[in-house]
């Protein structure tokens, strides 16, 4: 099979959208390139060795060994290895996050997917080493092995985007009524240069979201609205207005602790403008 006519295959085809530089592109394809020298009877030993190599720089692109220390949960296993495989692979699905603010079923994830990846690479290994039983493949059972070499390594990577998402979800669902009791405060506070009384009818929360994930910290950022009453003059000679202002926030937690916030710097910033127009 002629590398153009390989390539558009769709199993073939998707673990390009999963990889990010252009390097791991080229070694994606040299390997195909590899596996469609049609007279060369180790194509898929060869093929299989590239791929395994490529499975590992992608794995030390996103978690190298500076960054894997820097966790709060590693600690040195091993006297030959500042970071094991297994670390860098914890790392790659849970980043900085410490397993205590993780829920079960996300730990759970995370070891199947570490089970996973061990699977595929022995199974590289396998086919890697050049014996009787992987030398000079028959062209169906050579491209039967390559499909679920690909597909399986693009599952690896997908499940690892998902534990990510659910990830980044928990934490902003835990932290939900935390910052919603913190801006309420909050905006009181800022509102009261409006008027001499100023009664907080509600805080809208348009969005939240966590921007930023640090080796100590975390921080989210998000927008929305305060529904608030201004009230001037007297008990007898006064008047009451209903009046939305727009804000946006950042707030900070511990990587340990994500549902501690605090503000960031100035916090909560109220865009009063309309008010004065």
């Amino acid at each position: 099979m002629k590398l153009k006519k390989l390539i558009l295959i769709p199993e073939v085809a998707q673990l390009y959208s999963h990889l990010e530089s252009d390097f791991e592109k080229e070694i994606y394809t040299a390997a195909l390139r590899n596996y469609c020298s049609m007279g060369n009877p180790i194509r898929f030993n060869n093929f299989a060795f590239v791929i395994r190599e490529l499975l590992t720089k992608v794995v030390d692109r996103l978690a190298t060994t500076e960054d894997v220390k820097k966790a709060k949960w590693y600690s040195k296993e091993s006297e030959d290895y500042e970071v094991t495989r297994k670390q860098q692979l914890k790392f790659c699905a849970q980043g900085y996050f410490v397993d205590s603010v993780l829920p079960d079923w996300i730990e759970e994830e995370v070891d199947e997917f570490i089970k996973e990846y061990v699977k595929l690479y022995r199974k590289l290994n396998q086919y890697t080493h050049i014996s009787e039983k992987y030398k000079g493949l028959s062209p169906q059972k050579a491209f039967s092995f390559l499909k679920d070499l690909v597909v399986t390594f693009s599952a690896i990577l997908s499940t690892l985007s998902d534990i990510k998402g659910h990830i980044t979800e928990e934490i902003e669902s835990e932290v939900h009524d935390v910052v919603f009791d913190k801006l309420m405060f909050e905006s009181h506070e800022a509102l009261i240069e409006l008027s001499g009384q100023t009664i907080v009818e509600g805080i809208n929360i348009e969005g939240y979201w966590l921007s930023r994930v640090e080796p100590d910290s975390i921080m989210f950022e998000g927008e929305g609205f305060v529904e608030c009453e201004l009230n001037y003059g007297s008990k007898h000679d006064g008047m009451s207005m209903s009046h939305d202002v727009p804000f946006s926030f950042c707030l900070v937690a511990s990587i340990e602790k994500p549902t501690e916030l605090d503000f960031y710097e100035q916090g909560m910033y109220l865009d009063n403008s309309s008010f004065y127009e």
